[in-house]
């Protein structure tokens, strides 16, 4: 039987860190994820009671902060902790959504958010907050394999002259 997302995730993050699923963590201290270091073991705690393709971006961001992130990064007013907290944001779109992956959904004829995040098994929210993203990094207008991809708040790729929404 082949491991889900989450599954695959798990099997390689444990490899380096432990992972662990808690209930109650939103409601006791306002996040769905953490990294915490004890005795010098790293631990990914993440929120049981979410679904699973939620918890696939929570694992994957907290373990960008293990791996790129220094001290405790709570505090929202202070900028070099929003900073930490914004790259690890950005390596999760780039760890979780490729170009290839937005390529191939448009080859199956995907064109609308839903479809697009239901097919990678992500979140709507982030698959449309992983786009805003690429904008800033490609830009609006851009190539890829031979072709010419226009970011707004879709991507759209364009081919011998025929188009088609994403």
């Amino acid at each position: 039987m082949a491991l889900s997302k989450l599954e695959e995730l798990i099997a390689v993050y444990s490899k380096v860190a432990a992972v662990i699923e808690v209930r109650g963590l939103k409601d006791r201290y306002g996040v769905y994820g953490t990294f915490k270091t004890r005795h010098g073991k790293p631990y990914l705690i993440i929120e049981k009671d979410q679904p699973e393709t939620d918890k696939q971006v929570i694992l994957t961001e907290e373990f960008m902060h293990f791996l790129h992130s220094v001290g405790v990064i709570l505090d929202k007013d202070n900028l070099m902790q929003r900073k930490q907290e914004l790259q690890a944001r950005h390596l999760t779109y780039k760890a979780i959504i490729s170009m290839d992956d937005l390529l191939r959904c448009y080859e199956m004829g995907l064109q609308s958010p839903y479809e697009i995040a239901n097919e990678l098994d992500l979140p709507e929210d982030f698959l449309k907050n992983a786009i805003e993203y690429f904008k800033t990094q490609l830009g609006e207008y851009s190539q890829y394999k031979g072709y010419d991809v226009v970011i707004s708040d879709t991507i759209n790729f364009y081919k011998s002259g025929s188009a088609k929404t994403m």
